[in-house]
């Protein structure tokens, strides 16, 4: 794992230790973490840690083989097992966008012209999410792409991973960390 200074691994590259989710779709594999269906998923899956966070600096590496993913953070988890809070989202048409699962919608949109040179697809891209009290950033490959003051939102959370509902397809994370601010 390449760990960034003072950040704290969410994954320890060997199993699903500190996270819950279903082991049939969601995998540790050679210090790699894969979210994978091989059919028409249903339902949009995620796998979550156990623990909450407030206010941090996420960050990963992240590959889409796919057209839809993303990162839950300040989300809760609800009686249907669906995750619902921030998105950092991920696929065609929404990298780098701040959604927010099963509630708001859209927070801060997609920008087409900025994604196209900075996006590599199919490859690992660095996701990082910036959380403190009322305040957002979104930041892929080292440009910000979405920035939000939100009084409303959620101020802790669960972190989740998504697996979007739709044909096979596999996201992969690594370099998994957070920095508690």
């Amino acid at each position: 794992m390449n760990l960034k200074a003072g950040f704290t691994p969410l994954f320890n590259g060997k199993d699903l230790t500190g996270w819950v989710g279903d082991t049939n779709l969601w995998k540790a594999e050679d210090g790699i973490l894969v979210g994978r269906t091989t059919e028409n998923l249903s339902y949009n899956d995620f796998l979550r840690t156990e623990k909450e966070y407030a206010n941090f600096i996420m960050y990963c590496e992240v590959r889409l083989r796919g057209y839809n993913s993303g990162i839950q953070f300040r989300s809760i988890v609800r009686e249907d097992g669906h995750m619902a809070g921030y998105q950092a989202d991920i696929g065609d048409g929404c990298w780098g966008a701040l959604y927010e699962e099963a509630l708001r919608g859209h927070l801060v949109h997609y920008k087409a012209k900025l994604i196209e040179h900075i996006l590599r697809p199919n490859d690992w891209n660095e996701y990082q999410m910036v959380a403190v009290n009322d305040y957002i950033i979104l930041i892929l490959n080292g440009v910000v792409t979405a920035e939000l003051n939100d009084p409303e939102g959620a101020r802790t959370g669960l972190i989740g991973l998504q697996i979007h509902s739709g044909p096979p397809q596999e996201v992969a994370f690594r370099n998994l960390c957070i920095k508690a601010l």
